[in-house]
């Protein structure tokens, strides 16, 4: 698994495609099937929770929902 604090911060970007965001939270879940327990620290649940939450909002919208309604 990718350490978070190693990527730095990210640069901006044109907005994902529908195509994009699916393969990125079916990567996501990829990493954390393949996360061995004693990886999943602190920070490890932290940024997962982060990624795991920006990953729900963008299917959401992908589904025609407002996720902060």
């Amino acid at each position: 698994m990718e350490d978070p604090e190693e990527r730095g911060p990210q640069p901006e970007s044109e907005p994902a495609s529908d195509e994009e965001i699916i393969r990125g939270a079916l990567q996501m879940l990829h990493e954390l099937d393949d996360t061995p327990p004693q990886q999943m620290t602190a920070l490890c649940y932290q940024h997962w929770f982060e990624q795991l939450s920006m990953t729900t909002r963008d299917l959401l919208r992908l589904l025609g929902h407002d996720p902060d309604a």
